[in-house]
């Protein structure tokens, strides 16, 4: 289904006029200089290919023959390889230049063999440099000096008669052997395709799959067969699951598209999280997707840093109307989406050379944007209104992470979310663990933050709904609940207002407040706190200039509490603790007066802001 799914998408591909993406037989690679030759083959020069995006510099990409997957030893590509192949040198950690004399070896067997017989002054020229080329002068060549840098990056290098506007792989001749070549060899094994269901030439490896953050940057293998063990009935690697060349083509080149193509794509921890329209010009549906799943305003390309988003506008105002609409339970109005269009979802995570499959599923937008529509509102909490109500994906994991380091996100947790957020699903219990540990812990990455109280809400909500617990649901609130019958909460509320009344009556004399000191053990352990801090209050409501308010607020605290402290809370009710601890404190820097009425402030210290990896 998965590879299906993707060769059909080739198709659409092929024929949008927009997509310059690549022919069978043929693959599309990023170019990082031309090696310009004179007509008896010598190299005089070389020009850089790289080309300005943004801020950034990248490979001109170009068409040129299909590039096999390399796994180990020496394997050459046809007219345009890396330095190491072309030239017969490269360059080692260290900036030595190395020269690699079996790898040009087998560039040059590889290339004379397809020119045999052809003619042309372009084909003179290039068969000429192979059959004169030294490398084991390349360290002392000048030219070569002179563009050391431009050369020997991560990158391929192709090659150009001086005064020719084509590169030698276009040439017309090369093109027809090339196509001739791999006409003939087809045939070397013919049966029934399991994705076409035609009976063709079946391929023996499946393509490298590029640009999987974490995966080995030549590319992994979504499908592969490298073990005796596969051996079946006399049939070695890919002959067991017998896919035809046709379809690894075309399923190959159309996620390393996708994967390339950053409107069809989103990074969840160390999942990689690509989507597609099973229709053409479903663009649209597309980007609002995107956009959904992780919001951010336009920034102009000049205004913006180096790495950010280019958004268009309208397609931002499109989204945040689609999320609305749902969001009140309406179907969206007259916008550029259709609900209806079904949407592929497949997620992606290294694994050495290869790739685990983290999710697939096949829903329509329309559903999809409602359940990550319910994500947000789930996730709503009073103080959320600077993040616009919707932090992404990358900001929730962040903030649960150990010192909010990307690096210490849980690969397993960022694709649990993904898969509750877009199927509407239970959030996973760790994610409020990890909140709930990262709320107790202190520092400048510690304590209770807005995005780390909404993510406590949210989990507790679709737990509770999950559970058919409607009285506990309901008592799930934005803003603060003084009706909460939850023991963990009140408890909650009762430290947020003694650390007031501490703050209030020792102002900058405190080195450590008992929120430094006793909210781990309180929200864990309240039996054996409480009483100590129900003592220390009374000399703190003498002090305080709000004393009278305080204590008032904690004697109505302490009529829900049923007496004595109990002893230990169980995970639910210490997510209750931190939840009320949050909505008590954003009610207490508010102004003095109706606490129903007053509109609540944000008092986080927390660093919840960041940005996609």
């Amino acid at each position: 289904m998965i590879l299906q799914a993707l060769a059909e998408q080739y198709e659409r591909l092929l024929e949008d006029p927009d997509i310059d993406i690549a022919v069978p037989g043929y693959s599309r690679i990023g170019v990082i200089a031309t090696l310009i030759l004179d007509k008896e083959g010598h190299l005089i020069d070389v020009h850089s290919m790289m080309q300005q995006r943004g801020k950034k510099l990248i490979p001109t990409p170009m068409m040129v023959p299909e590039q096999a997957k390399r796994t180990s030893g020496v394997s050459a590509n046809l007219l345009c390889d890396n330095s190491g192949y072309t030239l017969g040198c490269t360059r080692d950690k260290q900036g030595m230049v190395v020269i690699t004399h079996d790898k040009f070896c087998a560039f040059q067997g590889v290339n004379l063999a397809l020119l045999e017989g052809l003619s042309g002054s372009r084909i003179e020229a290039f068969r000429a440099f192979l059959s004169t080329w030294d490398p084991a002068q390349a360290d002392t060549n000048p030219i070569l000096l002179r563009h050391a840098d431009d050369l020997f990056e991560n990158g391929q290098l192709a090659f150009r008669l001086d005064g020719d506007a084509r590169h030698v792989h276009e040439d017309d001749l090369i093109r027809q052997a090339w196509e001739s070549q791999q006409t003939r060899s087809d045939a070397e094994w013919v049966s029934q395709c399991l994705v076409t269901g035609d009976t063709l030439p079946i391929a023996k490896l499946h393509p490298s799959i590029k640009k999987v953050p974490g995966a080995q940057s030549s590319g992994a293998s979504l499908v592969s067969f490298n073990n005796d063990a596969f051996i079946s009935y006399g049939k070695e690697q890919s002959f067991n699951a017998p896919v035809s060349r046709k379809a690894v083509f075309a399923y190959g080149t159309a996620l390393n598209h996708l994967l390339d193509t950053p409107e069809n794509r989103i990074q969840i921890a160390d999942t990689t999280l690509v989507f597609w329209a099973d229709r053409k010009g479903a663009k649209r549906e597309e980007e609002i997707f995107r956009w959904s799943l992780d919001p951010q305003e336009p920034i102009s390309e000049d205004s913006g840093p180096e790495n950010a988003r280019q958004l268009d506008p309208h397609t931002v105002s499109q989204a945040k109307n689609v999320l609305s609409a749902l969001r009140n339970g309406r179907k969206p109005g007259k916008t550029e989406f259709d609900p209806d269009v079904r949407c592929y979802l497949l997620g992606l995570a290294p694994n050495a050379a290869r790739l685990s499959l983290r999710l697939w599923r096949v829903n329509s937008f329309g559903e999809l944007l409602s359940n990550v529509s319910r994500h947000y509102t789930d996730l709503d909490i009073a103080g959320m209104e600077r993040f616009s109500s919707l932090p992404s994906p990358y900001r929730l994991l962040k903030a649960v992470s150990i010192q909010e380091d990307p690096k210490n996100m849980s690969p397993l947790l960022g694709s649990q979310l993904a898969s509750a957020i877009l199927f509407g699903t239970p959030y996973p219990i760790p994610l409020l663990h990890a909140a709930i540990r990262q709320s107790r812990n202190g520092g400048a990455h510690g304590g209770v933050t807005t995005i780390r109280a909404a993510i406590v809400k949210a989990v507790l909500l679709r737990y509770f709904r999950s559970r058919n617990e409607k009285e506990k649901e309901d008592s799930i609130t934005m803003g603060l609940n003084v009706e909460n019958p939850n023991a963990g909460y009140q408890l909650g509320r009762m430290f947020a207002l003694l650390e007031k009344a501490q703050r209030d009556a020792l102002g900058s004399q405190i080195n450590a407040t008992i929120r430094d000191r006793y909210f781990g053990t309180a929200s864990a352990s309240p039996g054996s706190v409480f009483p100590l801090l129900m003592r220390l209050s009374r000399h703190h409501l003498n002090k305080a200039d709000s004393g009278d308010f305080l204590e008032k607020e904690i004697q109505k605290v302490a009529n829900r509490l049923m007496p004595p402290f109990p002893p230990h809370l169980s995970l639910e009710d210490q997510g209750q603790f931190i939840l009320g601890y949050y909505h008590e404190n954003q009610m207490l820097y508010t102004k003095r007066g109706n606490r129903d009425d007053v509109q609540p402030l944000d008092t986080d210290e927390g660093t919840d802001t960041g940005k996609e990896g």
